[in-house]
């Protein structure tokens, strides 16, 4: 493809496009019948299977043949379309075929040479004429052939057999089927002899040419190859010949000889062989190259002359000839295949280029759309243009002629790009990623910008892409043409498919997308509906209608003048009648489709047309069965149908070789050489369906699958209304996939009655290889280098296992399958896995739905790890699910497989559960967000959540997915967060006063610095869905959808009550005219409030009150705490006439309630209840009294008379029904927080909240880190649940339908969704400690841990997982540093407080303690019977920087001091001493007396000082530490930052430098790591510090912490990288990376375990996991 041309389709052209090429090899392989039989069976037997298999393993292509000599019925050559049906079928396969598409085989035959089925009428008259003249009787050709008047020019039709000679396919009575046969190819000989004699005589006489003559006398075999080779250019690529010679042909048996040599009256046919060897010998070698063309010449053997037995080897050497020619000519092809980013967009355009052409051309009428259409191109209108209407009312069409007329007319003058996509039609297009990136290519090719930039995440993708729009000028528009944007798909899609179209466009810039909307269906109508929302401008929608009568004739006239075809009066009648009921496009299709095949000679009860469009697809079907056998079609469109995404046609032709009902019916009389579907047989039925079955995309390969709804619903009410039917096709499917019958494994059949009866068969059943594939998950290339998922089995297999009710298929391949999930979360997105877990758990029995939805939910819980690490599968099931395998065999067996398999992709496992499990009261954990989450909101139908910390995200809260996830640039931390009502805007506010507006559906926003005052800060935001406000201290603005500011107001008087200075707190708006306003004094101690409320745009006089406020939904009443009463809660009503507040009610709770603040109040639901947050407790109002208060405990027996007089009033006003009990409405329940806990304001009127689960049975609140719940029954604390690290910032009730649950967000990042019926649910607990683990000790004896956290030390049993203590010797406000286990375990020693502590680890008692404060480091002696500590007190008077470190030895456990000595150190960065490898030497860095780095060397018995090494004898100038070499005592090496050196400490010299090594050592102290911050990890060699092997390789990733040592036995090196929060695990021996486990929360420490066969990670969180290494080669 040129350069022009490339350019011209990336501007959109529509004029002189190129083919697309495709994803298919697809060879005709012609050759005559019965002389080639025994070649074409062996290679059916032996090549194809082995050429399909390399198409599809290498190059991903479709292998098809289309052998159309096998399987032709009777019927076929009863209509006499054998012939046409052939050059139809090689036309396709040059179209379509990757590489070769033609192959033939001559021998010595010419073959079958039949009369022409049409022909000229006018041609017709001649030879009658010229035969007649000659006095030759033409009664047959006139009984044989009929006038077809509405062909034009009139032709002549020979008759189908069957009509004239009624037995001709009566299979039942052989007998007169024989007879009428006899006739036929009687017939036909005195009609072939007279066309012959008469064309002769024409052509002798000069009245036709040679061509029309030969048209009498050639044969199929040598039609085939004159449009096969001899009428094509490029041979070379695309055809291969095969010439076969028998020598010796033995004429005496001719029955057997006229299979391979023309017989004509029982000698050989001179004619024929005169005909074949000028084809064979003469013209087809001058046109096909000689490497294209291979002869043979073989000997006639015995009575069967060909066979197997005896030909063998020739049969060899053709089979591998052929084999290795096929695959040249596709490795030819694929090569020049342009496979980069380029040629592949190049391909996806053109396909859509060519469907835009095809639609053109059929397109007439439609003025009046046309010119709406060209007004929107021209106006200024910024926003996309939508044309909609019902399925098939041609929207697609006038987009199509929209596009084409940009390019012709409307912007003639001017380069256009014209971008256009039928989605859904293309693998490309279907989902919305990839066709997001190809329109950013088409686009940034046409500006000469990179492809590289383009990014692959939606979320950037799709602002990348509204950049691009910005690209168009006047000179360049960019016109885009998108038809059904609701058939995309793609996460994130599924409920909002268009949120990511551009709502206001650039300049010169256009957008028309087609969209369905049919009033009867609102499901189809839903993304219309969404455009409406988005676009708010009537002139950008143009409802596309039906043709209309008038338009519909005149359409189908011009479609049959151009198909040249008419109709007689009487069918035109027919036709308008049916136009009449119904003019939509796709009915006036297929009546077109229709009355095309209709002659003038048809008889009217033949000709009857539908008048609805399902009726009318109804008839279709009806007649493609009748013509091409009722099972046959039946079936094929079944599968088409029952498929998920559709079918290849590979894989139909599978599935109907395996179905031995349709294979019964196509074989009842015969033995097929193999045991498969003759191709042409769905060739004729697709022939008969143009149009109605689309070639699109799914899981990489091209599938068929109807083209419009209405097919696909005809179809399922046609053949799947019995239920068993529809199994029956899902189960074959579903086999399919499973690979059951692949890979040559025999499927048994029974033959039919007729076969063994005709064929003396003596068994009843046989069985056969039916060439279908094996079905693995991945294919791997033969060396093991390249994998291709096999996407086909993920997307239907678990669909095809549900729906044919096979669970336990469902369960062992699929959902419960450890290879399956992996294999799958490799090449799927997660919501993909999790899809066929939410589908299978809608069918199967309730049991099961459980054990299904805990792994669906740990897959869930882990998915955003597993998004990224998706060979974290294994340990993230185990870490979740290892408690709930005893009681869940389904489970057990799936953890065994992550066990046995899961160590292949990842070594660590959990030894313990470790990570949170499903099933519990936490339902998900959303997690994104790198700061504390500050407020989150739910939009109106409780469907998302949406978030702020320094990003906004939003969650799907149905499937936990991640909906969207921005980070807008702003200073500081978002803390206000306000959605609008309709749920399009989001507004938030930092606290450096920058407020941000966003556009929820396309994730465009604005920002807006601080709009106020000098001096004020921005308070809050509110946003309506027209305009936005922003508010501080003293005033408010408003702004428009854009960012323009509106108005500025300054607060309102605050008289009466303007003896005191107040502030805006909060401000809400119903619209511009309603709105509140509270004000505050500014201070959290002075808890005074007044309420301004603006209605109807006049102020109302303002209310005085204190505390904590709530409205009612009309905002007609205020609860509040009444000054007067303390801080008991009365209700206002407000005063339409004066405009005021009036007190109507008191409420009361208990005794202590004037004492106790209130921190804030909520409504409940519908106004029935009022929650109240005060300092010790929760209260509840509950006005309904829908809770029965009969179980509680009441505190206070004694009620004042007074209060029940007013309880009676208030009974009259409410109108409730007179029970004694109802009085109760106007007390309050008190929850009561245990003693220690209280509530605390976070700001003014904000607290703690709490809410009430459905059905009023529990109250929930989110206190400091845990959710208390109480039971509203008896009023009672019934749990306290661990919910989050840090403290709830937020809690919102959820409860819509059947869901029950509650939202917290916390300081810890997270945001949580918790389910209250799940809230006694076994909790699966994890220990953790309260703190951050900061350093870990392990035992070697013992399976043993202690850690440190600041408050207290943790002894951990490290083979269960379990914390068995958190210690401290000061029960409160002990501060520990170190603790250090003994290598026996027996002991720890820690530092707490300014105290030395030796602990007895059996009794957790503390042995020994003494002052000693300061303590840096804790070293161990002699296995642990003494230790050492070293600690440094800084004098105050620390001028020069020099401090002091004591060491101090000791016993253990008696804590006896052996010695104490001192050296000098600098004061600040005190570096670790080292004990030499015989314990003789400690080493300690430290200074010399004039202050410069030097080591100590000490000896470890006696403490007494050696000497001083100074380290410039090293030469290394910046030590970061030291380390003493395992297997040399005497030296010690100074570690640098890219080097280090080995110092002899007896000699006090340099050993030898190495460089790059951070310290870490192997025992026999020949290997090193080298691992910078900035990327990259080697093993090196520690003579001269090469590296042995890479096993990370560099990449500048930034520079981050890293953590990195050897395992205990040196086997395996680890390696902890803080940026990406994972440990990778490298065999040291091969360097192989056996293990990247991506940590839940940041990691603080890692230690071999074990021996060496686990590692642990203690973390932020408190938790200390223990992994084990199952390393699959140790």
């Amino acid at each position: 493809m040129d350069d022009r041309t490339v350019d011209l389709i990336f501007a959109g052209s529509l004029k002189s496009l190129p083919p697309v090429s495709s994803k298919i090899v697809r060879i005709f392989t012609s050759s005559t019948f019965t002389d080639t039989t025994m070649e074409r069976n062996t290679l059916m037997a032996k090549c194809y299977p082995r050429i399909k298999d390399y198409c599809r393993e290498k190059h991903g292509l479709e292998f098809q043949v289309v052998d159309m000599r096998w399987g032709v019925r009777d019927e076929a050559t009863d209509d006499h379309m054998t012939t046409e049906l052939c050059m139809r079928e090689i036309k396709n396969c040059q179209r379509l075929s990757m590489g070769p598409n033609f192959v033939v085989f001559l021998g010595q035959k010419y073959g079958y040479r039949p009369i022409p089925t049409y022909v000229l009428s006018s041609e017709l008259q001649m030879l009658r004429d010229e035969l007649a003249a000659g006095g030759v009787d033409v009664i047959l050709l006139d009984t044989w052939y009929k006038k077809d008047s509405n062909a034009v020019p009139p032709v002549s039709v020979l008759q189908p057999i069957s009509s004239i000679l009624i037995n001709f396919n009566n299979k039942r009575v052989p007998k007169l089927q024989a007879e009428d046969q006899a006739v036929w190819w009687d017939t036909l000989c005195k009609m072939q002899k007279l066309f012959r004699k008469a064309s002769l005589q024409l052509y002798n006489s000069g009245k036709i040419d040679k061509d029309s003559m030969h048209n009498y006398f050639m044969s199929v075999t040598e039609r085939e190859v004159i449009n096969g080779v001899l009428n094509v250019k490029n041979t070379k690529n695309h055809c291969l010949a095969y010439v076969r010679y028998i020598n010796n042909i033995n004429l005496q048996n001719l029955k057997k000889a006229s299979n391979f040599v023309d017989i004509l009256n029982r000698s050989l046919d001179n004619e024929a062989s005169k005909l074949l060897a000028d084809l064979r010998d003469v013209r087809l070698p001058n046109k096909i190259e000689t490497t294209n063309m291979q002869k043979y010449t073989v000997e006639w053997i015995g009575r069967e002359g060909l066979d197997n037995e005896t030909h063998g080897e020739y049969l060899n050497h053709f089979i591998s000839h052929f084999y290795k020619n096929i695959i040249k000519l596709v490795d030819r092809a694929m090569r020049k295949e342009d496979s980069s980013a380029q040629g592949q967009i190049v391909t996806e355009i053109l396909q859509h280029l060519h469907a835009c052409n095809n639609s053109v051309k059929v397109f007439h009428g439609r003025e009046d759309d046309l010119n709406f259409v060209e007004n929107y191109m021209k106006n200024g209108s910024d926003k996309p243009l939508v044309l909609y209407g019902e399925g098939g009312c041609g929207k697609t069409s006038l987009l199509s002629k929209s596009a084409a007329m940009c390019l012709e007319t409307w912007f003639a003058e001017v380069r256009p790009t014209n971008i256009i996509r039928f989605l859904g039609t293309t693998p490309d297009s279907s989902a919305l990623t990839p066709t997001l990136i190809s329109i950013c290519q088409q686009i940034s090719y046409n500006f000469a910008l990179p492809f590289e930039s383009i990014p692959d995440d939606l979320v950037p993708l799709t602002a990348h892409f509204k950049q691009l729009l910005t690209m168009a000028t006047a000179q360049q528009p960019l016109l885009l043409f998108l038809d059904s944007v609701d058939q995309l798909t793609g996460i994130g899609t599924e409920n909002n498919k268009v949120s990511w179209l551009p709502t206001r466009l650039p300049p010169h810039c256009k957008i028309i997308v087609t969209c369905a909307c049919e009033e009867v269906n609102p499901e189809v109508s839903k993304e219309y509906d969404v455009l409406r929302r988005m676009i708010d401008s009537e002139e950008n929608f143009l409802e596309v209608t039906a043709l209309g009568e008038d338009l519909a004739m005149q359409v189908l006239k011009l479609w049959m003048a151009s198909a040249a075809r008419d109709l007689s009066n009487y069918q035109w009648r027919l036709v308008s009648n049916a136009i009449g009921s119904c003019s939509l496009p796709i009915f006036v299709k297929l009546v077109f489709a229709e009355v095309c095949r209709w002659r003038s000679y048809t008889k009217p009860q033949d000709t009857h047309l539908a008048s609805t469009v399902m009726d009318s697809i109804m008839m279709l079907f009806e007649r493609i069965e009748k013509q091409h056998g009722r099972l046959l079609v039946f079936h094929a469109l079944a599968y088409i149908t029952a498929a998920r995404s559709g079918l290849s046609e590979t894989e139909l032709e599978d599935l109907i070789s395996l179905d031995d009902k349709v294979l019964d019916d196509v074989y009842q009389y015969h033995l097929p050489p193999v045991r498969r579907i003759p191709p042409l047989l769905w060739t004729r039925i697709r022939n008969d369906l143009p149009n109605y079955l689309s070639e699109r995309e799914a899981d990489g390969v091209s599938v068929m699958n109807w083209y419009h709804r209405q097919f696909r619903d005809t179809a399922r009410e046609r053949y799947f209304k019995n239920m068993n039917m529809a199994m029956y096709f899902h189960s074959m499917i579903a086999d399919y996939y499973l690979g059951i019958w692949g890979g040559g494994n025999p499927k048994p059949f029974k033959y039919t009655e007729i076969q063994r009866h005709r064929f003396n068969l003596a068994d009843r059943e046989g069985v056969a290889d039916r060439k279908v594939p094996l079905q693995p998950l991945v294919f791997t290339s033969v060396d093991g280098s390249t994998k291709r998922y096999n996407l086909r089995k993920f997307g239907e297999l678990p669909f095809h296992l549900v729906r044919s009710k096979r669970f336990t298929d469902l369960y062992a391949e699929v959902l419960f399958n450890y290879e399956w999930l992996h294999a799958k979360l490799n090449c799927c997105p997660l919501q993909a896995v999790l899809a066929d877990f939410e589908d299978a758990k809608l069918h199967v029995n309730k049991d099961a739905v459980r054990e299904l939805m805990l792994v669906a939910d740990a897959l869930r819980l882990g998915g955003a790890i597993l998004g990224t690490y998706p060979d974290m599968l294994a340990p993230q099931l185990v870490g979740r699910l290892l408690p709930e395998a005893p009681h869940n065999p389904a489970v057990a067996s799936l953890l065994k497989q992550c066990h046995d398999k899961g160590k292949n992709h990842c070594a660590l496992l959990p030894s313990h559960h470790c990570l949170h499990t499903p099933g519990g009261p936490l339902k998900y954990s959303l997690e994104g967000h790198q700061f504390a989450v500050f407020a989150f909101r739910l939009s109106s139908d409780k469907r998302y959540v949406v978030s702020i910390s320094s990003r906004v995200i939003s969650w799907d809260l149905s499937t936990s997915d991640l909906a969207r996830d921005l980070c807008p640039q702003l200073e500081g931390i978002m803390q206000n967060l306000e959605l609008s009502p309709d749920n399009k805007w989001a507004a938030a506010s930092t606290n450096n006063s920058v407020s941000m507006l966003l556009n929820m559906l396309t994730s465009e926003y604005v920002t807006i610095e601080n709009p106020l005052d000098e001096g004020e800060t921005v308070r809050g935001v509110s946003v309506l869905n027209h305009h936005m406000f922003i508010y501080g201290p003293n005033s408010w603005v408003r702004f428009s959808m854009r960012g323009e500011h509106q108005e500025t107001v300054p607060a309102p008087d605050p008289a009466p009550y303007d003896e005191v200075t107040w502030e805006i707190l909060s401000m809400e708006f119903r619209d511009l005219e309603n709105f509140q306003l509270i004000m505050w004094s500014g201070d959290l101690d002075e808890d005074r409030l007044l309420v301004h409320y603006k209605k109807g745009g006049e102020w109302v006089t303002p209310l005085r009150c204190r505390g904590a406020l709530a409205f009612n939904k009309g905002w007609n009443r205020i609860y509040t705490s009444d000054p007067k009463r303390g801080y008991q809660i009365s209700i206002f009503e407000l005063n339409e006439e004066q405009l005021c507040w009036e007190k109507i009610q008191e409420l009361y709770h208990k005794e202590t309630d004037t004492a106790e603040a209130m921190l804030q109040l909520k409504r409940g639901k519908k106004d029935r209840m009022l929650l109240a947050t005060t300092t010790y407790s929760f209260v509840v109002w509950d006005f309904d009294s829908r809770i029965d208060r009969s179980k509680h405990v009441d505190e206070s027996k004694k009620k004042k008379k007074d209060d029940d007089d007013k309880k009676e009033e208030e009974e009259e006003e409410e109108k409730i029904d007179d029970k004694p009990e109802k009085d109760m409405s106007l007390e309050g329940i008190v929850l009561k927080l245990p003693r220690t806990i209280r509530n605390i304001s976070t700001k003014m009127t904000l607290s703690n909240s709490f809410m009430i689960s459905n059905n009023n049975t529990y109250a929930v609140a989110g206190v400091r880190k845990s959710l208390y719940v109480w039971s509203l029954e008896t009023t009672q604390l019934i749990k306290v649940l661990d919910a989050h690290f840090g403290r709830i910032v937020q809690l919102e009730p959820l409860a819509v339908g059947s869901w029950n649950n509650v939202i917290t967000s916390s300081i810890d990042r997270t945001v949580k969704i918790w389910n209250i019926d799940n809230i006694f649910e076994q909790v699966h607990k994890i220990d953790r400690q309260e703190l951050p683990i900061d350093a870990q000790s392990l035992a070697r004896d013992q399976r043993l841990a202690a850690t440190v956290t600041r408050s207290c030390w943790g002894l951990w049993d490290t083979s269960t997982g379990h914390l068995l203590a958190q210690l401290a010797d000061a029960p409160l406000g002990a501060i520990v540093t170190h603790a250090v286990i003994t290598p026996s375990g027996e002991n720890v020693i820690t530092a707490e407080s300014g105290n030395v502590i030796i602990w007895d680890t059996q009794e957790k008692q503390v042995v020994f303690k003494e002052e000693q404060k300061g303590v840096k480091q804790v070293l161990f002696l002699e296995d642990g019977a003494k230790f050492v500590t070293i600690s440094v007190e800084l004098a105050t008077d620390n001028i020069d920087n020099v401090a002091v470190a004591n060491i101090i030895t000791r016993t253990i456990p008696d804590g006896e001091k052996i010695y104490a000595v001192d050296y000098e150190v600098r004061g600040i960065g005190y570096r670790s001493a080292v004990v030499s490898a015989d314990e003789h030497h400690i080493v300690a860095p430290g200074v010399d007396k004039s202050s410069r780095d030097c080591l100590h060397v000490l000896h470890s018995r006696t403490g007494a000082r050696l000497h001083r090494i100074p380290i410039k004898n090293s030469g290394i100038k910046d030590m970061q530490s030291i380390v003493a070499l395992p297997h040399k005592p005497n030296w010690v090496a100074v570690v640098g930052n890219d080097k280090a050196a080995i110092l002899d400490i007896k000699t006090k010299r340099l050993v030898r430098f190495v460089p790059r090594w951070n310290g870490a050592c192997t025992r026999d102290g020949k290997f090193g790591l080298c691992a910078p911050s900035r990327g990259g990890l080697d093993l090196i060699e520690l003579k001269r510090g090469n590296s042995v092997q890479q096993l990370i390789s560099r990449a500048a990733e930034g520079v981050f912490s890293i953590i990195t040592m050897f395992s205990s036995d040196d086997q395996y090196v680890f390696y902890y990288h803080s940026g990406r929060k994972t440990l990778r695990v490298f065999r040291t021996i091969d360097g192989k990376a056996v293990a990247e486990y991506r940590a839940p929360a940041e990691v603080t420490g890692v230690a071999s375990a074990h021996g060496g066969k686990a590692v642990t990670i203690a973390s932020q969180d408190g938790c200390l996991t223990i992994l084990n290494i199952e390393d699959p080669h140790a």
